[in-house]
């Protein structure tokens, strides 16, 4: 399960492509799931792909190998219940 606390996240740019990669990477045998985008991006199709943050680097590389387009990679955290969306740099 993914741990809703500490994640990573993936933007695309239309729909379509979220929910191919949402589909590549079940298929590749990682856990993930499309939700809502944060209201502290704004960019794309409104979905993101969340997945573990430890297999966001493996997700991105599946991601380029099958040619599918995104708008950027990001870690999400709660603490004392505020939303923390930050750029991802491996």
């Amino acid at each position: 399960m993914i741990d809703r606390k500490h994640y990573g996240i993936v933007a695309f740019p239309t729909s379509q492509a979220a929910a191919a990669a949402e589909a590549v990477v079940l298929e590749a045998g990682h856990e993930c799931r499309l939700i809502p985008m944060p209201e502290q991006i704004s960019a794309g199709c409104g979905l993101v792909l969340q997945t573990h943050l430890e297999e966001l680097n493996a997700v991105r590389l599946l991601l380029t190998e099958h040619a599918i387009s995104n708008d950027g990679c990001y870690e999400v955290s709660f603490e004392n219940r505020k939303k923390s969306v930050e750029a991802w740099h491996d």
